[in-house]
């Protein structure tokens, strides 16, 4: 069962013939009380019930019962907050009080105490919790770029053109493309694609994935599908069967 919000995507289910892969976005997954197998490449197989993986890491995760995965958007608060505890880690056994808090949640959604609408609200609420304050911190040392993650925030609804996030930083497009990448280590151009993979989602389950590639400016359903994979970790094909 999948779920695809504004700054994370989430999949409740089991993982028996995943492939290695590896995405764009952050990633927390947690079971209940069997252990989850994870295999990043070039390093030792690991079990455990609760996992970070860092952005960009190629790996393979395994489970023969529900787990239930959260993929975060690293531009997000959340993101950034993630980014501040893990930023070296390329991935990490979890046992803390958000890993506790979701699987305590995908516990009460397996006895039946909450539906998968009321699961995906409860992890939405406890990532709000979670996200960072870094507009009192300022954690990114730069006033601007703070003022440009928030902005991006507040108007994710619309499809922002690089002039006027970086007119609204009091900069030019190329000064705020590099001081955007040199304090967040992430590109702008990362923050559009995801915005718009999103915004595609209700357009995708009513029309065919090169339709709705077409009208969310792809230059094909090859593109579309490769952009999903790398940000989302899937296809929109296999999230369409789920």
């Amino acid at each position: 069962m999948f779920h695809i919000d504004k700054n994370f995507g989430l999949f409740v289910g089991e993982l028996t013939e995943n492939k290695f892969h590896k995405h764009y976005a952050l990633q927390i997954s947690v079971a209940v009380n069997s252990k989850m197998t994870l295999i990043v490449k070039n390093e030792e197989k690991t079990s455990h019930n609760a996992f970070f993986l860092n952005s960009k890491i190629e790996h393979q995760l395994l489970s023969q019962f529900n787990q239930l995965t959260i993929l975060i958007n690293p531009l997000s608060s959340v993101g950034h907050q993630l980014h501040l505890n893990f930023e070296d880690v390329k991935f990490q056994s979890l046992s803390n009080e958000l890993s506790n808090q979701l699987i305590t949640i995908l516990k009460r959604f397996e006895s039946h105490e909450v539906a998968f609408d009321k699961l995906c609200e409860l992890v939405a609420h406890v990532l709000h919790q979670y996200q960072c304050n870094c507009e009192q911190e300022n954690h990114l040392e730069d006033d601007r770029i703070v003022k440009a993650i928030k902005f991006m925030d507040l108007n994710f609804e619309k499809v922002l053109s690089l002039e006027e996030v970086a007119a609204h930083c009091f900069l030019s497009p190329s000064r705020f493309l590099h001081l955007f990448k040199e304090k967040t280590n992430l590109s702008f151009r990362r923050y559009q694609l995801w915005n718009k993979l999103v915004k595609s989602l209700p357009h995708l389950k009513e029309h065919s994935i090169t339709d709705t590639a077409y009208a969310f400016g792809f230059s094909d359903s090859s593109h579309y599908t490769r952009s999903f994979k790398e940000s989302f970790g899937m296809t929109p094909k296999f999230l369409l069967q789920n």
